[in-house]
């Protein structure tokens, strides 16, 4: 770190899963405020969206016992603090670009603008790989991070594709953000805060781990657990950066907390787990206050009875007192998390899932098989006729390639006229970019695009004025063709909120429910992915859905798929999940399991086949436990 902090008083504090680290930060905001400081000069950095929420709950909570009001204290992620600010307009002219985050279905059309660098799909998605982790890392910092060549080559034109969209991609937001604080001290003052808390510090990326220390003018207190590094917002985390940070703040404070407060199940999982040879031991032992007891083990025959023994497990457990916000349900994957949901529902138990993935995609070469995105896309271009990125999109969708010719063409063009997307778009359609009659690169796929664009300002125009279900109604009917058609149920979901529908609106809720999910679980059981119990802390935690093929993967049994040091590399990060949940739990742990499938559900799960058996004239299967329930049990 190369930013002078030596008037900033900092502190590290480690310990293992469930040894209260999330709990000190809370104290210590509450302290700074019982001392006199704003509630607006504080900033509580959190790894994921949600545990923003189980934080900011946490926080009013404790605050309520202090007496101290901690409404105006900024709870937030790394990411969106990047954005924010990346949105200054100084930084929007340095940069280039809009502070706008590449959803999934737009991803897809950069990658194949990116296929005209003519490298094979395999050897793109390997080298976008290691551009996305050096920007995380900073490595671009050296002017020599790049073999000259090929390297070079397909980086450069990866940044130009993102240019001429003016987009960011998530793993570069960090990056820009900590670059342009680094360059523009006036920024970096406009964007302090007095007093910078970071928990869960190894599952955010070096960069926003630089982030956070830019922004902090007098206190800087991070808290994280080197076993616990699991991707779960940021793209690469970076364990490294809890060592160092104490290399580069000579004198910081080193707190290391070694009682770890959860039910005496989920401590001595988690002390199995960190005896593996993978993992990097933390010292830490069980508190004499936490709750004796085993882990309660939930065997059913086929995954439906699963669903129905978890909610019966819940239920009970509600009708008992414990309040429905206090139970967190750990899921292998969206099926699951649907399916419990209801089971949950059904039981009279309220109950919300956060989705594993954004749920907005499809086939872009196929009209019909992504009509969601390209209503959210026309949506876009509604709400902003010079969204460059949305009209990449429209002009792309129902394209074998995506017209990433036509596009290749029209970014050399930009660049030579010295022009956006927008502005190139607009020429063609007054005819300024006619090509030679020889000229064939310049026409390729132009006529389709220039069709697109013709379109699209036709849509704009028939939309003019028009909010909520009305707007929405009418862009699905331009993008299907269909008249009286309706919105998709997920479109609706995405965008209508109860107040202001405008265009602009809606487009800013679509894209923030996309690319930061939460949900207010205040009054419910949260259904959360395996890697988002992050964060939370739930008196009882239940991890269903616990076999092989769903953790560890179904690959990681097969050596043709995966040889050996793959696999080690995958028993690690498996690991540090199973590790990162096992210390949730307060009160108690549960872990829940099927034992049979049929053969074609097992496929289309890609779970690991024990052995196959007829019965009944029907092809099941044993599904065997997950490796590492003798660790939990």
């Amino acid at each position: 770190m190369s930013q002078d902090t030596s008037q900033v008083k900092v502190t590290r504090i480690v310990g293992g899963v469930g040894c209260g680290k999330t709990q000190e930060l809370i104290e210590r905001v509450c302290s700074l405020l019982s001392n006199g400081e704003k509630a607006e000069s504080v900033l509580a950095l959190c790894a994921t969206p949600q545990a923003c929420e189980s934080f900011t709950l946490r926080l009013g909570a404790a605050a309520k016992v202090a007496d101290v009001n901690a409404d105006g204290v900024t709870v937030t992620t790394p990411r969106a603090l990047a954005l924010e600010v990346l949105s200054d307009a100084e930084a929007v002219r340095w940069s280039g670009r809009e502070p706008r985050l590449l959803t999934a279905y737009e991803e897809l059309f950069l990658l194949e603008d990116m296929k005209t660098c003519g490298l094979r799909p395999k050897r793109l998605r390997e080298m976008l790989k290691f551009f996305y982790r050096s920007w995380t890392e900073l490595a671009d910092a050296d002017p020599n991070w790049l073999l000259a060549g090929e390297e070079a080559n397909v980086h450069a034109l990866l940044k130009a594709n993102l240019a001429f969209t003016r987009s960011i991609a998530e793993p570069e937001a960090g990056n820009l953000a900590v670059n342009y604080l680094r360059g523009h001290a006036g920024a970096r003052s406009t964007h302090s805060f007095a007093h910078v808390l970071v928990d869960d510090y190894q599952r955010i990326s070096r960069a926003s781990q630089l982030l956070a220390d830019l922004v902090a003018s007098e206190t800087l207190t991070i808290a994280g657990d080197r076993a616990a590094c699991v991707q779960v917002y940021d793209s690469y985390p970076y364990a490294a950066g809890l060592d160092e940070f104490m290399d580069a703040h000579e004198g910081a404070e080193d707190i290391e907390l070694s009682a770890c407060h959860a039910c005496a199940a989920g401590a001595a999982g988690a002390a199995k787990l960190l005896a593996d040879p993978a993992m990097q031991s933390i010292a830490f032992h069980t508190a004499e206050d936490a709750v004796a007891g085993q882990t309660t083990m939930l065997e059913a025959t086929l995954p439906e009875d699963e669903f129905g023994a978890v909610a019966r497990f819940v239920a009970d457990a509600v009708a008992g007192g414990m309040s429905p916000a206090d139970v967190t349900v750990a899921t292998p994957n969206g099926v699951w998390s649907r399916n419990i949901v209801k089971a949950l529902l059904a039981a009279k138990v309220p109950a919300q899932a956060l989705a594993d993935r954004q749920p907005v995609r499809g086939d872009i070469r196929d009209n019909e098989r992504c009509v969601p995105a390209r209503v959210l896309t026309a949506l876009d271009l509604v709400a902003d006729p010079d969204n460059a990125m949305a009209w990449r999109c429209w002009c792309g969708y129902g394209d074998w390639l995506a017209n990433s010719s036509a596009m290749a063409n029209l970014r050399k063009y930009a660049a030579e006229q010295d022009k956006d997307l927008v502005g190139s778009l607009r020429d063609m359609a007054n005819g300024a970019l006619a090509a030679d009659e020889g000229d064939a690169d310049r026409i390729v796929g132009a006529q389709r695009v220039g069709a697109a664009y013709e379109a699209g300002l036709a849509l704009i125009e028939s939309a003019s004025g028009l909010e909520g279900t009305a707007l929405l109604d009418k862009v699905a009917e331009a993008v299907t063709g269909e008249k009286g058609a309706t919105a998709p149920g997920i479109v609706s979901a995405l965008c209508l909120g109860e107040q202001d529908n405008s265009a602009a609106a809606m487009a800013e809720r679509f894209r923030s429910r996309l690319l930061a999910p939460h949900i207010d679980a205040a009054s419910a059981v949260l259904v959360v992915p395996y890697d988002q119990v992050a964060g939370l802390s739930p008196k009882a935690l239940v991890i269903a859905g616990f076999v092989n093929g769903f953790i560890p993967c179904r690959e990681y049994f097969d050596g043709a798929e995966m040889p050996l040091d793959k696999q080690e590399k995958e028993h690690a990060k498996d690991a540090r999940r199973v590790y990162s949940m096992a210390g949730k739990a307060s009160k108690q742990l549960v872990v829940s399991r099927f034992t049979t499938t049929s053969l074609e559900t097992a496929g289309v799960m890609k779970l690991h086949i024990g052995r196959i058996r007829l019965q009944d004239g029907k092809r099941m299967c044993v599904i065997e436990p997950s490796n590492f329930t003798e660790q939990l049990a």
